[in-house]
């Protein structure tokens, strides 16, 4: 019985720890897609300093996630999203217009990161 009782309790506890997961991902990969938004707008208003005052805060965001999320997430797919956000930077700071693409192409990808840590019962099967 006490076996039982063990079992359920791990069960819950990795339960808990999967959506908490998924929790913090959803809400970081939200604010990394936010501030893209924000450096692709501040390009298109013609404010080239606040954009890429907001393409350093992306970099040091995703900087700051990529130490807890490459625990549980493909190393490839987090270095794709780090050269995306270094193509951010790069053209934030010289006001190339390239900047539209990297931005789609890093929103593509934190989608991408996104659904990767949805649990689905292909995912578990």
């Amino acid at each position: 019985m006490n076996r039982f009782i063990v079992s359920i309790i791990l069960l819950c506890t990795m339960a808990a720890g999967c959506f908490y997961s998924v929790y913090l991902t959803v809400n970081h990969t939200n604010e990394l897609s936010s501030l893209v938004d924000r450096v692709e707008q501040c390009h298109t208003d013609g404010d080239d300093e606040k954009a890429l005052e907001y393409a350093k805060q992306l970099e040091s965001s995703w900087n700051s996630i990529l130490h807890y999320s490459i625990l549980i997430n493909d190393l490839g797919h987090a270095m794709e999203i780090t050269s995306c956000i270094a193509e951010i930077s790069s053209f934030a700071e010289e006001g190339n217009d390239e900047l539209y693409a990297a931005c789609d192409r890093a929103q593509a990808q934190l989608d991408l990161f996104r659904q990767m840590q949805t649990p689905t019962l292909w995912k578990i099967l």
